[in-house]
């Protein structure tokens, strides 16, 4: 759903829901730029409004983009499952405990996966096995799926991200694409904007290392925005490694001091893990 699109009446009805529900106006959430009357048309379904003037109107309720729809699509059932189902990914992941992932495939599997989710497990477990991965069939499925989406929630940056080894190439460029155009933000749980900039940095050293230029301009631009006035420490990091890589694969000198001031700042912040992986992808590509 980008910025400026038009958001469909059908939303109307939930946002009056919402409203009512918590004993709210409609005078208290109109303004200049969307009057008493443009509201309650939208509510009855008799005109549409823009995506921004949703959101801004959403931040009055206090209420994420992300929970508007979910009440939307009746779907909170779904959205809980996958959460649950993620945080035992990380769990096991974590503790490097295959065989627990592996469970999830099962038919006794506490967890009852959907089509992608089961694509999601496999291309997980590919990180640890390489043996096992998605069928090409699924990752057709997968992908179509993901250009068909209209708004990129939580559930669908999460089955890019988790799946970005087993995508493609060029594929995987696409969708970081289509999220960075269609991604759901509220100013009031940014939780989506760090994993879009995470991915979109993670597409961005991938893009270096395949030597895509243009594709990398791009990123890099699209991710000065979404760094813009953030405090993220780690993604202002890990940016400031991957703009050094490409820099330095641009023959430009500035590089190297780039992703050695990433490194050194990861070890400042104490993240020995992430300092140790950098590390190694250093010594790999620059000092080979």
């Amino acid at each position: 759903m980008k910025v400026g699109n038009i958001v469909k009446s059908t939303f109307g009805k939930t946002l009056r829901k919402i409203r009512q529900n918590k004993q709210v106006s409609i005078c208290s959430i109109s303004d200049e730029n969307l009057s008493k009357s443009q509201i309650s048309r939208f509510e009855r379904g008799e005109s549409e409004i823009s995506c921004i003037r949703l959101i801004n109107i959403l931040d009055k309720l206090n209420i994420s983009i992300e929970e508007f729809m979910i009440i939307h699509n009746d779907d909170s059932t779904r959205i809980d499952k996958f959460a649950k189902l993620v945080q035992y990914i990380r769990k096991a992941y974590s503790e490097q405990r295959l065989d627990n992932i592996m469970k999830l495939l099962s038919n006794s599997s506490e967890y009852s996966l959907n089509n992608l989710e089961r694509i999601m497990v496999k291309s997980i477990i590919h990180t640890l096995d390489s043996r096992i991965k998605p069928e090409k069939s699924e990752m057709v499925k997968l992908v179509d799926y993901l250009f068909k989406v209209e708004y990129w929630g939580c559930y669908e940056i999460m089955l890019l991200g988790n799946c970005a080894r087993t995508i493609e190439y060029t594929s995987f460029f696409l969708l970081t694409k289509e999220m960075l155009e269609n991604y759901i933000y509220s100013s009031l749980n940014k939780h989506n904007k760090r994993l879009v900039t995470q991915l979109a940095i993670n597409c961005l050293i991938l893009s270096v290392e395949k030597n895509k230029v243009s594709n990398c301009r791009y990123l890099i631009k699209e991710i000065e925005k979404l760094l813009e006035n953030e405090l993220n420490y780690y993604e202002q990091t890990v940016f400031l490694y991957a703009t050094g890589y490409f820099e330095f694969k641009q023959n430009q000198d500035n590089g190297i001091k780039k992703m050695k001031k990433a490194i050194q700042v990861f070890d400042i912040l104490g993240e020995d893990k992430i300092k140790a992986h950098y590390t190694a992808h250093y010594s790999k590509f620059i000092n080979k």
